[in-house]
């Protein structure tokens, strides 16, 4: 869409054509939305952040043959990771079940997939080493050991728990780990993506009113009106040294 793309030309600061000054873009437009975003901001870690701080923008695409959707993670050049584009596939079925066809809700998310990530050496931040010592046995000495841990990051994300083949052997821990999963997927590609700016300037808080009110979610997708709102918000931010004050007067726009 050319108002996505546009979008990301605003926030890198790439010049456009007929524009007279290139942009000066929007340093971190991508990591404010992360700590405005309350399901995004509890995944992410201080550690995270110079990352995220290289993420240039997230689409949605959809696969050609079968039903779901992909999330794709743009990134810059960064110190972290080889990859310029980490993905995470949402697998859908849109079939009742034989045994009760009466319950069909429409499509629903059965599963997803993420991506590897070519992190370079030593800044995988999804890992960390720690030190323990062991008692050699026989001997009553110790020994220092090092072993590699799990640890807290956003990038977990892209390593998402698998759905067992035999529905029936899910457990609640599993079952509560891939619904979050499911809802952070569809939070994202629903809201994050087409209502970026919102987000960005925090009246995401105005939208979850409305929404919490009865409103229906299209209700701010794909209007004119919303569009060219969120677009006049970006030129005046990117237009602008982004500092605290500067941000609340784009939220008056």
């Amino acid at each position: 869409k050319q108002w996505y793309q546009r979008r990301v030309a605003i926030t890198a600061g790439e010049k456009q054509e007929n524009d007279n000054d290139s942009d000066k873009g929007i340093p971190g437009f991508w990591l404010t939305i992360f700590k405005n975003t309350e399901i995004l901001a509890e995944m992410t870690q201080p550690h995270d952040e110079p990352i995220l701080e290289a993420l240039r923008d997230i689409n949605v695409s959809f696969p050609e043959n079968g039903m779901g959707f992909v999330l794709e993670f743009v990134f810059t050049e960064n110190e972290y990771f080889e990859d310029s584009v980490l993905t995470k596939t949402y697998h859908m079925k849109s079939e009742p079940d034989e045994m009760d066809p009466v319950a069909f809700d429409g499509p629903e998310i059965i599963g997803s997939t993420g991506c590897n990530i070519n992190w370079k050496k030593g800044k995988n931040v999804t890992q960390k080493v720690v030190k323990k010592k062991q008692r050699m046995k026989g001997k009553g000495q110790t020994r220092i050991i090092q072993k590699t841990i799990k640890e807290d990051s956003f990038f977990n994300f892209f390593f998402p728990p698998s759905m067992p083949e035999d529905e029936e052997s899910v457990d609640e821990e599993l079952e509560a780990l891939l619904t979050t999963d499911f809802e952070i997927g569809q939070y994202i590609r629903e809201r994050i993506i087409p209502k970026a700016i919102w987000y960005f300037t925090n009246e995401v808080t105005d939208i979850e009113s409305d929404l919490d009110d009865g409103e229906s979610d299209e209700d701010y997708s794909d209007t004119s009106d919303y569009d060219e709102e969120c677009e006049n918000n970006e030129n005046i931010v990117a237009n602008e040294t982004v500092t605290d004050v500067q941000k609340e007067e784009c939220k008056q726009q």
